[in-house]
C-alpha cells in the first residue's frame, strides 16, 4: 500500500489478508515499535511489484517486436519468392519466344535452302537441255555435211577450188574466234548492269561512282578496243584518246543531261544527239552477243555502231574544245601574272634565291600543261602574250606593285581556274565536291565529266571546288611571305579584320570564322525599320502592279552579289548578265510584259549552283512564299549570308600557307611598330618583372649560403621559358580586370582573348571552391542530423548526393550558366546551391551555407586562394610539359569535377601562350636579361 498525492492510500492486492492496520489519525497516536520495519517492508514489496510489472511490460513489449519481425521476415520472404517465380516464369517465356524463333528461322533457311537447291536444279536441268539441243544440232549438222560430201562426184572433188575453201573456212574460223573474244568482254561489261535505263534510275552522284569504278573503265577499254578492229572506220593507228571514259560520259549526257549540259546550244543538241544514237546501236549489239545465237557477231550491227562512236566522239571533243581554249588562256594569264610578279621583286637583294626558284618551277609546270592542251598553237600564244608584257613593263611596273598577288586570281578576280586533272567536270560536280586545296597551280573550268573518270590522270592530289570559290594555288606562293596581306587582303576587307588581325584570329583559332558585325540594339532597331518600310513601299506598288520603280534596282542588287560571287569568265556570269540585263529589265517592266517569275527561277537555281550546302534549305523554302517583295528581301538576306561563306572559305583555304608565315610576319609587323613608335615595351617589362624578382626569390631561398653554381652564371636560376609561363598563368589570373591599359605590347592582338580567359579562370575556380564548400556542409550536415536524429534517414540522403556524379554536375553547369550573368549576386548563388541540396537541410545550415559562400568567394579567403593557386599550377604544368594532368592530380588538388572546363581553358592559353612566345622569342630573351641585370645590380 502506497500513499497517493492527493492523500488516499492504495491498497495491493496481494497483502489484503493481512489485519487492517489502525486509521492513520489514530497511527500518530499510538506509533508501534515495528512501524518501521514494517514500513520498510512494504517499500521493499512496492519496488519488487514495480520491477515485476517493468519486466512484464518489457516481455511484452519483446514478445511484440518479435512478432512483428517474424512478420515481416515472413512477408518479405513470400515477396521474394513470388519476384522469383515472376522472374523464372518471364525467363521461361523468353526462352520458349527465342526458341520459337529459331524453330522459324531454321524452317525460314530450310525452306531457302530447298528452294535454292530446287533452283539449282533447275538450271542444271536447263543446262543439260541445252547442251543436248546443241549436240543434237551439231549431229544434224555434221551427217547433213556427211550427206553432202557423200553425194559429190569423186571427180569434182578432185577438181575443186581449195582456195575457196581455205577462204571459207578461214572466214568461219576467224568469226568464231571474234565472237568469243567478243562474248567473253561483252559478258564481262553485261556483269556491271550498266545501261540507259540503270543509268535513268540512279542519281546523278550515284551514275558518277559507278561510272569512276577502275573494273568498269577496264571491262569497257578492253570491249572497245576489239569492237574497234572489226571497221576500217576504227581500226588501224590508235587516234581516240580516253576511249573508255568518253564512251562511259555518254551514258552521263544521256542520263543526266540537265546537270552535265548547263545550256543547250546547236553543239550540245548534236552530241546529245549523237551519244543517243551510239548507245542505240551499243546496246543492240551487246544484246544480240550475249543473249543471241552463237558463234555470230552481228557485223552489220557492229559497223552501225562503230560509225556512230565515230560521230559522237568527233561532236565530244568538238563540245569539249570549247573548255580547251578557255583553260589555256587561263594558264596563260596565270603565268604573264607570275612574270609581272618576278617584274616586281627582282630588284630585292634575296630575289634570286628566294622568289626566283619557286616562281621558275611553276612557270615550267604551266608551260607543260599549256603544251599538252594546245601544243605548238599554245607555245606561240604564250610567246606573244609575254613579248606584249615585256613591250607594257615599263608603263605597268608602278602599278603592278599594287595590284599583284602571289596566289592566282581565283581568289582576288575571282577567275574560273582548276586543274587539268578536272578539266571535264561539270559544275553540279563541282558543287558537290569537297572543298580543299589544289596542287601544283592547275586550273580548269566547266566541261564534259569524261576526264573525271580518266585513269590516266592522277587526281588523287585535287580536289574540286564550288565554282564561285575557284581554288588557291599556295605552292607558287614564296616562302619570304612578304606579301602575306595580298593574300587575306580579299577576304579581310568585308570582315573588319585588319590583316594582322586576321592572321593572328587563323592562326590562334582553328575553328576560327568571319561572321557579320554585332550591331546595337539601336542599331539593329533602325535597320529593322527601314527595311520594313522599304518592303512595305515595293509591297504597296507590286500589289498595283507597278514594278518599273522598285524591280530594276533590286534586280541590280542583286545581280552584283550574284556576280560578286562567281567567276568573271565563267558560263555563270555570261548567264547572270544575259538574263539580268537591267536596261531591258527596266523597258520590259514599263511595257508591263516582264516574266518577273522565271527570273527568279533563274536566280534561285544560279544560287543553288554556288551556294555552300548549309544555304540549300533557306534557297529551296523561298518556293513557299508567294508574294514577290518578300521573295526579294530574303534572297538579299541569303546572298549576304552567302558572301561570309566565301570569306569563311577563303579563310580555310588561306590557314596552311599562313601557319608557314605567320610567325614571320608577326614578327616583322611587330618590329616595324616599334621603330616607328619608338616603344620601349615598357608594359611588357612591367608584367615580366614581378615574376622575375619572385623566381629570383625563390633561387635565393633554395641557396641560402649563396654558393656559386657554374650552370647560373648567365641566367642566376631562371628558366626564361619558366618565367614567361609563371608571367602569362599570373596576369591571367591577376585580380586587376585586364584591358589595353595594363596589357603587355606583345599580346596587343590578344587583349579580348586573354580578358576571356581571364573571366574563364575566375569562373572554373569559383565553381570549384563553391563545390567543395557544398560538399563540406552536406558532409557536416549529414553527420550532425543523423547523430541528433538516431536514425540513418538524413544521412542516406546526403550521402547519395555527395556520391550522385550526376547531382554534382548538375550543380556544376546551373552554376556555371549563373556565373556568365551579368546580374548575378551572392544570394542568387547561395539559393542556387540550397535548391539542389536535399530538403532535409535545416535552416541553420542554409544561414551557414550562404554565410560561407559570401566568404568563400572573396578573393582573400583562404580556400579561393589555394584553389586558385592549384589552378595556376595545372595550367603552368601544362605550359612547361605539354600534357594536361591526370585525374588523380585533378583529384588530389580537389578540381576533379571541373577537370573538363580547366582542361579546355589550359588548352587554350597554351595554344596562345605558345605561339606568342615563339613569335616575341627575341623580345622576351632581352626584357628578361635587362630585368635581370636590373634586379641583381649586374653591369
Amino acid at each position: 500500500m502506497y500513499k497517493t498525492d492527493s492523500g488516499f492510500y492504495v491498497i495491493d492486492v496481494l497483502p489484503l489478508h493481512h489485519a487492517s492496520k489502525r486509521p492513520f489519525h489514530l497511527e500518530e497516536r499510538m506509533k508501534s515499535k515495528k512501524s518501521g520495519s514494517y514500513e520498510a517492508q512494504a517499500k521493499r514489496e512496492a519496488i519488487l511489484e514495480e520491477r515485476r510489472l517493468k519486466l512484464a511490460r518489457q516481455y511484452l513489449h519483446v514478445k511484440n517486436v518479435l512478432s512483428k519481425q517474424h512478420q515481416h521476415a515472413l512477408h518479405d520472404s513470400s515477396t521474394k519468392r513470388s519476384q522469383i517465380q515472376k522472374t523464372l516464369q518471364s525467363a521461361e517465356r523468353k526462352r520458349n519466344t527465342i526458341l520459337q524463333q529459331l524453330v522459324e528461322q531454321c524452317a525460314q533457311q530450310v525452306a531457302r535452302c530447298k528452294e535454292v537447291a530446287r533452283q539449282q536444279q533447275l538450271k542444271n536441268q536447263e543446262e543439260i537441255d541445252r547442251r543436248r539441243a546443241d549436240m543434237e544440232r551439231r549431229q544434224k549438222a555434221t551427217a547433213a555435211r556427211r550427206a553432202k560430201l557423200l553425194n559429190v562426184p569423186k571427180s569434182r572433188i578432185l577438181n575443186s577450188n581449195i582456195q575457196l575453201t581455205r577462204d571459207q573456212a578461214a572466214t568461219i574460223i576467224q568469226n568464231n574466234w571474234r565472237y568469243k573474244q567478243y562474248y567473253g568482254a561483252a559478258k564481262s561489261f553485261r556483269k556491271f548492269n550498266i545501261s540507259l535505263k540503270s543509268t535513268k534510275a540512279l542519281s546523278f552522284q550515284e551514275t558518277v561512282k559507278l561510272l569512276k569504278q577502275p573494273a568498269i573503265i577496264q571491262v569497257t577499254l578492253r570491249l572497245l578496243q576489239r569492237m574497234r578492229k572489226a571497221s576500217a572506220l576504227t581500226s588501224g593507228s590508235n587516234r581516240y584518246k580516253n576511249v573508255a571514259r568518253v564512251f562511259l560520259s555518254a551514258y552521263m549526257i544521256v542520263s543526266h543531261t540537265n546537270e552535265i549540259l548547263e545550256s543547250i546550244g546547236k553543239q550540245e543538241k548534236a552530241l546529245l544527239e549523237s551519244a543517243k544514237i551510239m548507245l542505240d546501236e551499243f546496246e543492240h549489239w551487246i544484246d544480240e552477243i550475249v543473249y543471241g545465237p552463237p558463234n555470230k557477231i552481228h557485223h552489220s550491227i557492229l559497223c552501225k555502231f562503230l560509225s556512230s562512236w565515230a560521230t559522237y566522239y568527233n561532236d565530244f571533243n568538238t563540245w569539249k574544245s570549247k573548255d580547251s581554249e578557255e583553260l589555256t588562256n587561263n594558264l596563260i594569264s596565270h603565268y604573264v601574272e607570275m612574270e609581272k610578279l618576278w617584274n616586281s621583286v627582282k630588284g630585292q637583294a634575296n630575289a634570286e634565291t628566294e622568289w626566283r626558284p619557286s616562281l621558275k618551277q611553276q612557270q615550267e609546270k604551266i608551260r607543260q600543261k599549256i603544251r599538252h592542251l594546245s601544243g605548238e598553237a599554245g607555245m606561240t600564244r604564250l610567246e606573244s602574250a609575254l613579248a606584249q608584257l615585256r613591250e607594257n613593263t615599263s608603263n605597268t611596273l608602278a602599278t603592278s606593285l599594287d595590284v599583284l598577288n602571289v596566289l592566282p586570281s581565283s581568289l582576288s578576280k575571282k577567275t574560273n581556274l582548276k586543274s587539268t586533272a578536272d578539266l571535264h567536270q561539270t559544275p553540279s560536280l563541282q558543287k558537290n565536291a569537297q572543298n580543299s586545296l589544289v596542287n601544283n597551280t592547275e586550273h580548269a573550268s566547266r566541261s564534259s565529266p569524261s576526264t573525271s573518270l580518266n585513269k590516266g590522270e592522277d587526281t588523287a592530289n585535287t580536289t574540286t571546288l564550288p565554282e564561285s570559290f575557284g581554288v588557291i594555288d599556295l605552292s607558287s606562293v614564296p616562302a619570304s611571305g612578304h606579301d602575306l596581306r595580298r593574300i587575306i587582303g580579299p577576304v579581310g576587307s568585308d570582315s573588319g579584320f585588319t590583316n594582322e588581325q586576321l592572321a593572328h584570329e587563323i592562326i590562334i583559332d582553328p575553328d576560327f570564322e568571319i561572321k557579320p558585325r554585332k550591331k546595337t540594339e539601336f542599331e539593329e532597331r533602325v535597320q529593322v525599320m527601314a527595311t520594313q518600310a522599304f518592303f512595305s513601299c515595293v509591297r504597296a506598288e507590286f500589289e498595283q502592279g507597278k514594278y518599273d520603280h522598285y524591280l530594276p534596282q533590286i534586280l541590280e542588287e542583286i545581280k552584283q552579289h550574284l556576280l560578286e560571287l562567281v567567276p568573271p569568265s565563267s558560263v555563270l556570269s555570261t548567264s547572270i548578265n544575259e538574263v539580268l540585263d537591267i536596261e531591258l529589265i527596266k523597258q520590259q517592266t514599263k511595257a508591263g510584259v516582264y516574266n518577273f517569275r522565271n527570273c527568279i527561277m533563274f536566280i534561285t537555281k544560279t544560287m543553288l549552283q554556288i551556294c555552300a550546302p548549309v544555304r540549300d534549305e533557306q534557297i529551296k523554302s523561298l518556293k513557299e512564299v508567294t508574294e514577290l517583295s518578300e521573295i526579294l528581301r530574303r534572297l538579299l538576306e541569303i546572298l549576304d549570308l552567302m558572301r561570309f561563306d566565301l570569306n569563311n572559305y577563303r579563310v580555310k583555304a588561306l590557314r596552311p600557307y599562313i601557319k608557314e608565315q605567320a610567325v614571320d610576319y608577326e614578327r616583322r609587323k611587330f618590329e616595324q611598330s616599334l621603330t616607328n613608335n619608338n616603344n620601349s615595351l615598357a608594359l611588357t617589362k612591367a608584367w615580366l618583372k614581378p615574376t622575375i624578382e619572385s623566381l629570383l626569390r625563390t633561387a635565393a631561398e633554395r641557396n641560402p649560403e649563396n654558393v656559386h653554381l657554374p650552370q647560373h652564371q648567365h641566367n642566376h636560376g631562371v628558366k626564361f621559358d619558366q618565367a614567361y609561363n609563371e608571367a602569362l598563368v599570373s596576369y591571367i589570373f591577376q585580380a586587376t580586370s585586364i584591358d589595353k591599359s595594363n596589357c603587355p605590347e606583345t599580346f596587343a592582338l590578344d587583349v579580348a582573348r586573354l580578358f576571356n580567359f581571364q573571366n574563364e579562370g575566375q569562373a572554373i575556380t569559383i565553381v570549384a571552391a563553391l563545390l567543395m564548400l557544398t560538399k563540406n556542409v552536406v558532409i557536416g550536415s549529414g553527420t550532425m542530423q543523423s547523430k541528433s536524429s538516431n536514425s540513418c534517414s538524413h544521412s542516406t540522403n546526403f550521402s547519395s548526393f555527395i556520391h550522385t556524379e550526376d547531382n554534382i554536375n548538375k550543380l556544376k553547369d546551373r552554376l556555371f550558366v549563373l556565373l556568365t550573368d551579368d546580374e548575378i549576386t551572392l544570394e542568387n548563388l547561395s539559393a542556387e546551391i540550397i535548391s539542389q541540396l536535399p530538403s532535409t537541410l535545416t535552416a541553420e545550415n542554409q544561414a551557414l551555407i550562404k554565410s560561407m559562400v559570401s566568404k568563400t568567394l572573396s578573393q582573400s579567403d583562404k580556400v579561393f586562394s589555394l584553389l586558385s593557386r592549384r589552378i595556376q599550377s595545372i595550367i603552368k604544368q601544362h605550359l612547361q610539359t605539354g600534357q594536361f594532368p591526370k585525374c588523380e592530380t585533378l583529384a588530389q588538388y580537389g578540381v576533379l569535377p571541373v577537370a573538363k572546363e580547366l582542361e579546355q581553358l589550359s588548352t587554350k592559353i597554351c595554344v596562345v601562350g605558345r605561339y606568342n612566345r615563339e613569335v616575341y622569342a627575341k623580345w622576351y630573351d632581352a626584357v628578361i636579361w635587362e630585368l635581370l641585370r636590373e634586379v641583381r645590380g649586374d653591369s
